[in-house]
């Protein structure tokens, strides 16, 4: 009985591993989760240490004095060159994707100008309308800020939990509607960091590109959040015009959209966001309609990810900002 037991569980191991294998070798899901240390928070606003090397979402990362993403190799901006600073969450960062495949990484090896990526996972509406003020006054030169939207930014608190935050008391978060205890939430920060079968698991489990999009689509029914969001999309655009500053705002859908799409029944976040700028009289450029017609659509996006972007889906991107004259 003993033998029959060992045996059966050595099996399981087995085809356990060479799963996982399988999973990493064609790269068929991501490891999920970040290294120690990769984030720090200031004025309740999430920020990448100066000057470090981190593992997120099992690609290498590092920053430049500032915090800001930067490719791997010995890298230096070119101060003669006009500058664009852009500010978005994890998907204009680029989780999962290596630095000179994103879309700014395209776009500086294509253009003579240097690009700053202040990106950084979990920032919000109410952070780009904070961080224009903050890097107009760091860096008064540049005078052209690119914004990257995504649907969750109009969330109220950040939608990445810190490991360090674990044990807060009374935190409320994104995750908390799946993992209301801190073990619980330990377990799968362990997980999702080590085993690609826990995350492909998790992703079709759990209909992880449907759920992410069912979640969000309800705070583009509610007037508070939507007033809110307004009020952040007008400081921003009063402040750049009280001091002469060129920011474009940039749209991208959800996965899920993508993936019926862009059936009218699942667009109603866009709608709401196009409102807001036409009752601004300010411009977006909205490449949800772009995605959804894209032939293969489904490779612009992570496997299994509601919102990521992959290599294809950064290309997709550097392409359409320099066919829209968004960036010349």
């Amino acid at each position: 009985m003993k033998k029959i037991i060992f045996f059966n569980l050595l099996i399981i191991i087995i085809i356990f591993l060479s799963f996982e294998f399988f999973l990493r070798f064609f790269n068929i899901i991501s490891i999920q989760g970040y290294e120690k240390n990769s984030f720090y928070r200031e004025n309740n606003i999430q920020y990448h240490p100066p000057n470090t090397l981190k593992k997120i979402m099992g690609k290498k990362m590092k920053t430049d004095n500032n915090g800001f993403r930067i490719p791997l190799k010995k890298f230096n901006y070119n101060n003669d060159l006009e500058t664009i600073l852009v500010l978005g969450d994890s998907v204009s960062f680029g989780i999962a994707v290596e630095e000179k495949k994103t879309f700014i990484g395209i776009l500086r090896n294509k253009l003579e100008k240097n690009f700053y990526n202040a990106s950084v996972s979990g920032h919000r509406i109410q952070d780009y309308a904070f961080l224009l003020k903050k890097y107009n006054e760091q860096f008064p030169q540049i005078k052209e800020f690119l914004i990257i939207l995504c649907l969750n930014d109009i969330l109220s608190e950040s939608g990445l939990l810190n490991k360090e935050e674990l044990d807060e008391k009374g935190k409320k978060n994104y995750f908390t509607k799946y993992f209301n205890k801190s073990f619980f939430i330990k377990i799968n920060f362990y997980l999702r960091e080590k085993s690609t079968v826990f995350n492909l698991a998790k992703a079709v489990g759990t209909q992880n590109v449907k759920r992410h999009y069912n979640y969000i689509t309800p705070y583009y029914d509610d007037e508070f959040m939507l007033k809110s969001y307004e009020d952040n999309l007008k400081k921003m655009i009063n402040y750049s015009n009280l001091n002469k500053i060129n920011i474009k705002f940039v749209l991208l859908p959800y996965k899920y959209q993508i993936k019926k799409k862009c059936a009218p029944e699942l667009m109603r976040p866009q709608n709401q966001i196009k409102k807001l700028f036409n009752k601004l009289n300010y411009p977006l450029f909205d490449f949800s309609q772009d995605f959804c017609d894209k032939d293969n659509n489904s490779k612009l996006i992570l496997n299994f990810d509601p919102m990521h972007l992959s290599s294809s889906g950064h290309e997709f991107v550097s392409e359409l900002l320099i066919k829209k004259g968004i960036i010349n």
